[in-house]
């Protein structure tokens, strides 16, 4: 075979190719991106949107009929899938395999757009998400304390959220558990038939009297000045005594209702059990940390662990965060078995080589072919733009197994050379090429 011959002929060469190879390897090994499964772009889009206060009914006939009627011309549709509920309609678009999926989604934002005015004026802009199977949350982290759940959501939403989603490769957070702050405004029934109250007219009262607006600008000899009119409440004192007109006169809020700084209703709860003390707390609120889809669990995982004791330190001394989940913890696990299996392979094939041939330098050999090839296969996987999951380093397991039988089979070969009296190199090559084809065909029907 040409490149037996060549490496038997070129020693040097071969060796300083090979060494560039194992060097860039190494180097592609520490920039390859970690993650739990590959990166795939699934072609589904999904459309939700969004019709307060509307039942199954009218989302279906007001929403998802005029949806599915604008998307269906759109071309290699596999299915469409729609469901309408209360409040909200949801869409599913699953397109053929060769489907760019970003293509498609331009495609299904353009048609959406052109039906816009046919909604419901109270209906929501409908969202329109690409599927992404590696949407996950990467690691879960809850906030407790001895304090109310107005308080924790507070430090949560203000404090934590941004500071997570300043790490690089994060997508976003998500937040469950506690309560919102909001400002309530009860009325009783008698004191708006009393005083002839319209509801929808004392909303648009309190939405005014609430807003800050820009008021335009002004020249003053060279100078401009920019105008605004803040009108922005900064106390529950100042929405108490906001004057309210009434076909009776003028009265003050707090005359008419009940003003509280209260919290919105709660929807969803989380409750964390601890199954290894066997205890259970009710007050908590979840962080959900999501990657982007180039993003590393692992290099996310750690900049978390370096933020938690700079975040701990500025949190209330009744306040405990503390990570419940990370999905970093099963990828570095998995790697290290995958590593751990090929050094045992190595180890072991060296071991039994050496003990049936009785040659330590012939067993060096293959015992530094195998873990050279795959060094290498990093700068390949690198290149390709693949990552380092479970699909990958099975792939490099199986390998492992592949280079252990085609050393084994050639170097068995030379040494069958070398005892019929060829020299070491006629051995090499002759035994190499002699069973090149046949170490090829079986190297190819495993790939």
């Amino acid at each position: 075979m040409f490149l037996a011959k060549v490496s038997i002929n070129r020693p040097v060469m071969i060796t300083m190719l090979v060494s560039v190879f194992v060097v860039f390897g190494i180097l592609a090994y520490f920039t390859l991106p970690l993650n739990l499964m590959p990166q795939a772009d699934l072609p589904y889009i999904t459309i939700q949107t969004i019709y307060p206060g509307a039942g199954p009914a009218e989302i279906e006939t007001q929403i998802t009929k005029r949806i599915e009627d604008a998307v269906s011309t759109i071309s290699r549709i596999d299915y469409i899938e729609s469901y309408s509920m209360d409040n909200v309609s949801l869409v599913v678009l699953a397109f053929e395999l060769g489907k760019k999926i970003d293509v498609a989604s331009q495609e299904v934002r353009q048609k959406v757009d052109a039906i816009l005015n046919e909604f419901p004026a109270d209906a929501e802009k409908p969202s329109i998400d690409k599927f992404d199977p590696g949407s996950w949350p990467i690691m879960e982290l809850i906030l407790t304390g001895d304090m109310d759940s107005r308080g924790l959501f507070e430090i949560a939403d203000k404090t934590l959220k941004d500071r997570f989603s300043q790490i690089e490769g994060v997508a976003k957070v998500n937040i469950t558990g506690g309560q919102e702050r909001e400002i309530q405004v009860k009325l009783s029934d008698r004191t708006v038939a009393q005083n002839l109250i319209s509801l929808p007219q004392l909303a648009q009262i309190l939405s005014a009297h609430n807003l800050n607006m820009p008021g335009g600008h002004f020249l003053q000899a060279d100078q401009e000045y920019t105008v605004r009119l803040e009108g922005e409440m900064e106390s529950l004192h100042d929405l108490q005594n906001l004057d309210i007109p009434t076909p009776y006169g003028t009265r003050k809020l707090r005359q008419l209702a009940l003003v509280s700084d209260s919290g919105k209703e709660i929807r969803k709860r989380a409750i964390y059990y601890d199954n290894f003390n066997r205890t259970r707390e009710d007050n908590v609120v979840r962080i959900s940390i999501v990657k982007t889809s180039e993003g590393n669990p692992v290099s996310i995982a750690r900049a978390v662990y370096r933020e938690l004791d700079a975040i701990r330190a500025e949190l209330p001394a009744n306040a405990r965060l503390v990570i419940v989940d990370d999905d970093s913890r099963f990828i570095r696990s998995s790697l290290g078995d995958t590593l751990s299996n090929v050094f045992l392979g190595i180890l072991f094939t060296g071991l039994v080589l050496l003990f049936f041939l009785h040659d330590l330098r012939s067993t060096l050999i293959v015992a530094v072919a195998m873990p050279t090839s795959i060094i290498s296969t990093f700068l390949a996987i690198r290149l390709s733009g693949f990552s380092i999951n479970i699909l990958s380093l099975m792939g490099l397991s199986t390998s492992v197994g592949i280079l252990v039988t085609n050393s084994v089979v050639v170097l068995e070969n030379i040494f069958r050379h070398m005892q019929m009296g060829n020299t070491r190199r006629q051995a090499a090559n002759i035994g190499t090429t002699e069973i090149s084809v046949a170490v090829i065909a079986s190297t190819l029907t495993n790939i």
